[in-house]
């Protein structure tokens, strides 16, 4: 929650700064604050994956990983964007405050009577670079591709466990040496005015599938929406309301 919090301190600050500055080349350098939802899709690495699960009656079962989970999260931050005056490329780079997960459920092998589903959420701090590129006036416009990498600077892994007879959920905080505390995804989207998509793969997983415990587990693949608010001179062109505050910091009536 505080990291949360000093986050968007910084956001804060940041459009009170670039509101107040007037630089004639100020459109090719602004911030965006971001908020949005992201979406993990996720599969065992090794579609033959058993575990054993303890039936309502006390017996063991034999379980095999099925299909792909999904799990939802968040994330929230600060992006810095570099326009060259082209107006046709540029770089993003910020930090983000993010919570992402992926899942495994597991069914009985003989007669699927029963099922588990094994979850794994992650509190990150993550670093996106991306190039980004489009056919017409990117600032003007604010439509374009982006494509580059992000890392996750992973705080903290939750696990947690829900059978399908029982209401209730377990859950565990993984130790140090259970998880990875780095981990590193390819980035692939697009940005149309203030919504941007960007669909990430995992290169490398959060927790540390050398353990046992864990073997077979991967990440996969994270769907990134967000809104993207440019704080920049563009967003007051496009809305009265951000123009009034913009003149109101700069102390003018233009």
């Amino acid at each position: 929650m505080k990291n949360l919090t000093f986050i968007l301190l910084i956001s804060l600050l940041t459009f009170s700064a670039t509101y107040a500055q007037e630089e004639d080349n100020s459109e090719y350098r602004y911030w965006c604050f971001v908020l949005g939802v992201n979406h993990g899709f996720s599969a065992p690495e090794n579609t033959n994956q058993t575990m054993m699960i303890h039936s309502p009656k006390g017996d063991m079962y034999k379980a095999k990983a099925s299909g792909f989970s999904y799990v939802p999260g968040y994330q929230v931050g600060a992006l810095y964007n570099f326009d060259l005056k082209n107006n046709k490329t540029g770089v993003v780079a910020g930090v983000e405050f993010v919570n992402y997960g992926f899942a495994t459920k597991y069914e009985t092998v003989d007669n699927k009577l029963y099922d588990v589903k094994q979850t794994f959420r992650a509190t990150a701090v993550s670093v996106p670079l991306l190039f980004k590129f489009g056919t017409s006036d990117i600032y003007r416009d604010m439509k374009y591709f982006t494509i580059g990498a992000r890392a996750n600077y992973n705080i903290s892994v939750m696990q947690g466990q829900k059978a399908g007879w029982e209401s209730q959920k377990y859950g565990v905080k993984l130790t140090g040496d259970q998880i990875n505390s780095i981990s590193v995804a390819g980035v692939l989207g697009f940005n149309i005015g203030m919504f941007s998509c960007n669909a990430n793969y995992m290169f490398m997983n959060f927790v540390n599938d050398g353990n046992a415990e864990f073997e077979g587990i991967k990440g996969g693949l994270y769907i990134y929406t967000s809104l993207n608010i440019p704080l920049c001179r563009w967003l007051s062109v496009h809305n009265w309301q951000a123009e009034k505050i913009r003149r109101k910091l700069h102390g003018s009536t233009y």
